[in-house]
């Protein structure tokens, strides 16, 4: 069953053409309807591709096939759309579009996926320290690949993208599940520190910095890729 949407297709409707007739701007429609300037802004692009159909509401969730998806992505990577353009063409929410691009550029297989068990759906469960550590290792030795670690430990993908990225951002210190309370002004006090430990901490810090370039090369690389491929089909 499709889920109901915060607004009805009559504001929808109503925002665009106040919109339409040059009376009040995005940012004063949203401030009357309690929403955001680029939520109207998005109705008004959507109603202007496919009119007020564009705002009827389904009975069922819309599913789409994975060749719709990777040509939606495509036409995205090739700049000739934004992604609010991209989504008011297809009359897609811009956050689903978000999702399928952020996919693509974390190399995450883009199909639909069986609920029961994927790892972007599974419940949550409490680890160790060590082993959220042993996770994070495992995915910077093995091609950055998340999902596979998710399946590899039965933990959600969320939880294991947010670890890498903490330890990459911040080391091993990241993992470390805090107290609730006022933050230390400092994690470490270095000046508390010998000569050797400050030697292994900048060690931490420099491979840290290391594989954050190399995620960063790696996306990269995907991007550039994609586009010469976009441009031999051309």
């Amino acid at each position: 069953m499709g889920r109901k949407p915060k607004y009805s297709k009559e504001v929808k409707l109503k925002a665009c053409k106040d919109y339409e007739k040059g009376h009040i701007s995005f940012g004063g429609i949203a401030d009357e309807i309690g929403a955001t300037k680029e939520v109207v802004r998005q109705w008004y692009l959507t109603y202007k591709e496919h009119g007020p159909s564009a705002f009827d509401i389904s009975s069922r969730n819309r599913s789409y096939s994975k060749k719709f998806k990777l040509s939606v992505v495509e036409e995205y990577i090739s700049g000739k759309y934004s992604m609010p353009d991209l989504a008011a063409k297809y009359n897609i929410t811009y956050s689903v579009l978000r999702g399928w691009i952020n996919k693509w550029y974390n190399d995450i297989e883009i199909e639909d996926y069986d609920p029961k068990g994927d790892v972007y759906t599974m419940k949550s469960r409490k680890t160790t320290f060590e082993e959220r550590l042993e996770i994070v290792k495992w995915v910077t030795q093995n091609n950055m690949s998340y999902k596979d670690a998710a399946d590899k430990y039965s933990i959600t993908y969320a939880l294991v993208y947010k670890w890498t990225r903490a330890y990459i951002d911040k080391g091993p210190e990241a993992l470390k599940y805090q107290k609730r309370g006022p933050k230390p002004k400092s994690e470490i006090d270095e000046s508390n520190l010998t000569e050797v430990e400050k030697l292994k901490l900048e060690l931490e810090k420099e491979k840290a910095l290391r594989k954050r370039r190399e995620f960063e090369l790696e996306v990269l690389k995907k991007k550039e890729e994609f586009e010469r491929q976009l441009r031999s089909r051309k």
